[in-house]
């Protein structure tokens, strides 16, 4: 049980940025460690969320609810016309 939670930790520790839970229908966000991202990788995920349209960045913040544990920080962000 204890190599399986210590394997556990290691892959989640290995977790870059992904597509978090959404707000709304307006706005995305994403969830992403600083260890193992960086703002170009978090700018391609938006691209790739936006499709077409132009990400634009609205805010970042620390969020334990929204995001897991081991990539806690969210960054906010709007596709299209700003």
């Amino acid at each position: 049980m204890r190599r399986v939670a210590w394997a556990l930790v290691v892959v989640l520790a290995g977790c870059g940025a992904f597509e978090g839970p959404q707000p709304s229908e307006t706005q995305h966000t994403l969830c992403y460690t600083r260890m193992a991202s960086n703002p170009d990788q978090l700018h391609t995920l938006a691209k790739e969320a936006c499709g077409t349209a132009e990400p634009h960045f609205q805010k970042q913040e620390m969020d334990l609810t929204g995001c897991p544990l081991l990539v806690p920080e969210r960054v906010y962000f709007s596709c299209g016309a700003s």
